[in-house]
């Protein structure tokens, strides 16, 4: 092989070289920024191939499908001045490559750019509401101000956001810890207040039982005594009527039901005189005594 042969390939491959470093390619997922000599000369943001001016222009390519950020948890001063722990997260695209990368040259630098700006416009917002409306039904409402107003400011930078979720809305452990201390003292007040209730209530029920009682046993007392003298009222009815009917024969049964009881015993011992009243039927007719 002869010098020009040599110098023939050099020069090609120098050519092929050039040309193949004049040529780019942007896919789907992409955008690009052409700079010379890190000033931004122009954007691509269809995909395809390019071409740029080899050794001078260099390609810069941007995301351009929708990315993930998930912000730092921070402490927020509500309106009615509590204290409350707010994680959030958002998902936002670079809709202006050119500010993009003259706000921040990489992917890190412009998370860290639209996170301070998050920071700050959640705390914005949040600031401006009572805690009862945080942690409500009107977290949707919030979301939707805090993405409005994060668009207006990440337009600087050529960011726009698409969705802000708040995660979780807490108040801090402290708080916390505290609000569930004064929550457990309520409840054991509410408890002992109960307590006290059910035996006020116990008490009221048991006198009341009681006076029933002494009620339904005093009408009870009355009405065995009234159905008694009514008895005894009848049997005295009776034995008159029958001491009435014969009169020797009453005075007979109540004479044998007096020795009964006298002398029902075996050691009964009575010392009396012959002629007594008492043993006037031991006594016959003609002035005997009987066998």
């Amino acid at each position: 092989m002869n010098i020009k042969s040599i110098v023939a390939l050099v020069v090609l491959v120098l050519v092929a070289s050039i040309g193949a470093s004049s040529l780019f390619i942007v896919s789907e997922r992409e955008q690009a920024i052409v700079v010379q000599f890190g000033n931004p000369k122009r954007t691509v943001p269809e995909p395809g191939l390019h071409f740029k001016l080899p050794l001078v222009e260099q390609v810069i390519f941007i995301d351009k499908r929708i990315l993930s950020l998930d912000i730092r948890p921070q402490e927020v001063l509500a309106s009615d001045q509590r204290r409350i722990l707010v994680d959030s997260f958002a998902r936002y695209k670079v809709v202006d490559p050119l500010k993009r990368y003259q706000a921040a040259a990489t992917d890190r630098i412009a998370s860290n750019l639209l996170e301070g700006i998050m920071v700050s416009t959640v705390r914005d917002v949040l600031a401006s509401q009572p805690m009862q409306s945080i942690v409500s039904g009107q977290r949707a409402e919030l979301m939707e101000q805090i993405s409005t107003l994060t668009n207006q400011r990440a337009a600087s930078v050529g960011l726009e956001v698409v969705d802000v979720r708040l995660k979780r809305v807490d108040l801090p452990i402290e708080n916390s810890q505290a609000i569930f201390n004064r929550m457990k003292t309520e409840r054991e007040q509410e408890a002992a207040e109960k307590r006290a209730e059910g035996q006020r209530d116990a008490v009221k029920i048991t006198s009341d039982a009681d006076r029933q009682v002494a009620i339904l046993v005093a009408n009870a007392e009355r009405q065995s005594q009234i159905i008694r003298g009514e008895a005894d009222g009848r049997a005295v009815k009776i034995f008159a009527e029958a001491f009435g009917k014969d009169e020797e024969f009453f005075e007979f049964y109540r004479t044998m039901q007096a020795y009964r009881v006298a002398l029902g015993a075996d050691d009964t011992r009575l010392v009396l005189s012959p002629d007594s009243e008492f043993f006037k039927l031991f006594v016959n007719s003609q002035g005997g005594k009987n066998n």
